[in-house]
């Protein structure tokens, strides 16, 4: 990885990988009565290919489109993607898929994206865990909201997303966690008022810890938290719909509340093949409260339209 990479987590990370290895960018897109994510992406496995995945809330179920590797194209010291006519950047997506019951057509533009911080001692949402090149994934958000403007054409039916939400993150390494809890909302009461939290599983140095990292942005405020800032998570509970986390974080206490909506599969990496079978909402609820230590409450609202897994959790509890 070079010095520029490690310093902008959005742009393709993957240059010299041959083998074991992923990455894929999550772009979701929420208006109203339609929520639709696309996830485009490589592959390094037992053998190589590009993709992309969409899921869309209306229909109810996501898809999984295979392209050659050759058809994926990057940017070196930009983020922008490329896959066949498909291009994702941070300004927008322009979209002309079509695979066996699938017709997809976008061009949607990205209106202020909100970046997440890049520093020194924590370049990125990974803090200091991003300079470790050992690590089996890691993870990187590369807008914390934004609006839209544009419309998306799926199978004859076309929406306007103008004034819409959205948000992009994405993950890279050569395998997921063996399970984990994540959760996304942007699209709360106020405005300005966006989420993140993923626990998982990491393994680190032949043993396994639990591992957390997010933060909750409230209109000019970023708190971020993680192992890494020494958080502690003082109670954590789930079952196969919903999970309830509470993270102290130095002066607060952040509590998370998921509730998983109807939910559609993707395929999840292992050893840089796509071979893993997991489930995702992107209409769940997360209902986000902060306090001060001594309980005085500083926000509670909830967010729908919440991106949602819960895979394998009944591993991260206890």
């Amino acid at each position: 990885m070079s010095i520029h990479a490690l310093f902008h987590p959005p742009i393709f990370q993957g240059r010299g990988k041959k083998k074991n290895y992923f990455e894929g960018w999550y772009f979701k897109m929420a208006k109203q009565d339609e929520v639709i994510a696309l996830i485009p992406g490589i592959a390094m496995g037992s053998e190589r290919h590009s993709f992309i995945q969409v899921i869309s809330s209306r229909e109810g179920r996501s898809w999984y489109v295979r392209f050659p590797y050759e058809a994926f194209k990057a940017e070196r010291k930009v983020f922008s993607v490329s896959i066949g006519n498909n291009h994702f950047s941070l300004d927008g997506i322009s979209i002309d898929l079509q695979f066996e019951d699938l017709s997809l057509k976008a061009e949607v533009k990205n209106l202020y994206p909100t970046p997440f911080p890049v520093t020194l001692q924590a370049p990125g949402i990974m803090g200091w865990y991003a300079y470790v090149p050992f690590m089996e994934c890691f993870h990187g958000v590369v807008s914390i909201h934004h609006s839209l403007e544009g419309s998306i054409s799926l199978n004859g039916k076309k929406t306007d997303f103008t004034g819409g939400t959205g948000y992009i993150e994405k993950d890279w390494g050569s395998s997921f966690p063996s399970a984990w809890i994540w959760m996304q909302a942007n699209c709360f009461p106020s405005d300005k008022v966006a989420c993140m939290l993923s626990v998982a599983k990491i393994p680190f140095l032949g043993r396994t810890f639990q591992g957390f990292l997010g933060f909750l942005k409230i209109e000019d405020k970023l708190i971020r938290f993680g192992t890494y800032t020494r958080a502690k998570i003082v109670k954590l509970e789930q079952d196969s719909k919903h999970a309830t986390i509470i993270i102290r974080q130095k002066k607060y206490l952040i509590t998370f509340v998921a509730t998983l909506g109807p939910a559609s599969h993707l395929s999840a990496p292992r050893q840089g093949n796509m071979e893993r079978t997991i489930l995702e909402s992107v209409i769940g609820t997360v209902e986000v409260t902060l306090r001060k230590k001594d309980g005085t409450l500083l926000f509670q609202e909830t967010g729908n339209m919440a991106g949602i897994e819960l895979s394998e959790a009944a591993e991260l509890q206890g």
